[in-house]
């Protein structure tokens, strides 16, 4: 029976030491103290947070598909599209006699050639520009018809072009143009090469009239079909 009770008193103050030394360890580094209570398991949260979304890159705009030929280089095309967001707007509507006079007449004698079958859609889109000048106007795509856009420029126009680009809000683009070489009598989607609307609803463009050479009136039609 004493024998047993040494044992006991034995194990007793072995104990007691152990957690002494235990103590002694956590006073001498504090985190290791709460190290067991700050291991989790592996791909698990701690209790109360939420998982951190990760970012995600926005989708970029796509390029929309040509209407029409495009004979620009890329640079150019650029110059083009800088100049034609610093441009003015075109005048709509068809004046008869005066300065517009010849460019009417000339633009319904080539629509004789470049436009068979058409007819005038929307107003008269007419300018009078300096030697690089741009100016705009609005034509409305409708599904189902085909497009054809001839311009023609005045005395001191010796070289015109027109270019289709998207409308906003879509990114700046050029669509189709006038082949150069057309000197002041442009036109984009001549005949069977008319333009069509992608989309199934009406789509908006905007007719670029541009002066690459020279100076003076400038106007343009669109013709459907």
């Amino acid at each position: 029976m004493r024998r047993s009770t040494v044992f006991l008193v034995a194990a007793v103050a072995v104990s007691l030491v152990q957690i002494g030394c235990r103590k002694k360890e956590e006073e001498k580094d504090p985190q290791l103290a709460g190290y067991q209570q700050q291991q989790q398991p592996y791909g698990q949260q701690p209790y109360g947070q939420q998982p951190t979304a990760q970012p995600t890159a926005a989708p970029s705009a796509q390029p929309a598909n040509p209407l029409g030929a495009i004979f620009s280089d890329p640079n150019a095309l650029q110059g083009i599209l800088s100049g034609a967001l610093a441009g003015s707007q075109a005048t709509l509507g068809a004046v008869t006699g005066g300065e517009l006079g010849p460019i009417q007449s000339g633009i319904q004698m080539n629509a004789g050639t470049s436009a068979k079958g058409a007819r005038p859609e929307g107003e008269l889109m007419s300018a009078k520009l300096q030697q690089d000048g741009h100016a705009q106007a609005t034509v409305t795509l409708q599904p189902g018809k085909c497009y054809t856009v001839i311009g023609f420029g005045g005395l001191g126009v010796f070289e015109y072009q027109i270019n289709i680009t998207t409308a906003p809000p879509l990114p700046p683009q050029v669509l189709a143009q006038s082949a150069p070489g057309g000197g002041n009598q442009p036109v984009v989607g001549a005949n069977e090469q008319c333009l069509r609307s992608p989309s199934p609803i009406a789509m908006p463009v905007t007719v670029d009239m541009h002066v690459v050479k020279g100076q003076g009136m400038v106007g343009a039609q669109a013709y459907s079909k």
